[in-house]
């Protein structure tokens, strides 16, 4: 399978990898993933094909897909977005993202930190 992303819950942006991150918004490869019965079960560097660290240290966790609704098995936040917000439990699986998180126009994912005190 190629690239593949879904939505933040907070920001409506995909996750992104390093493949596809500017300076400006590097800090959206930083996720958070939310299962709807274990809770946070992995943080940290997305790589753009589902795979995010676990926080057992085990394997690397890969989000799941739901093919009759088009969304993940997981709530998917940019830890700045999760952190923001609050560092709400599950809601609501997260939307597939059109652009896969890597085929979009420069410029439609540059947002600052929501953490950050800069302002763009």
């Amino acid at each position: 399978m190629g690239f593949y992303s879904y939505k933040c819950r907070g920001c409506s942006h995909p996750l992104l990898s390093r493949y596809a991150t500017s300076r400006l918004n590097n800090w959206m490869e930083d996720v958070v993933i939310i299962h709807k019965t274990d809770g946070v079960v992995a943080r940290g560097a997305y790589d753009g094909y589902g795979r995010i660290p676990r926080l057992d240290g085990a394997e690397m966790y890969t989000l799941g897909y739901n093919d009759e609704t088009d969304q993940a098995k997981e709530a998917c936040w940019h830890r700045a977005c999760w952190q923001k917000a609050g560092e709400p439990a599950f809601d609501k699986a997260s939307d597939s993202a059109d652009d896969q998180g890597y085929f979009f126009n420069e410029g439609d994912h540059d947002m600052p930190d929501p953490m950050s005190s800069e302002t763009t």
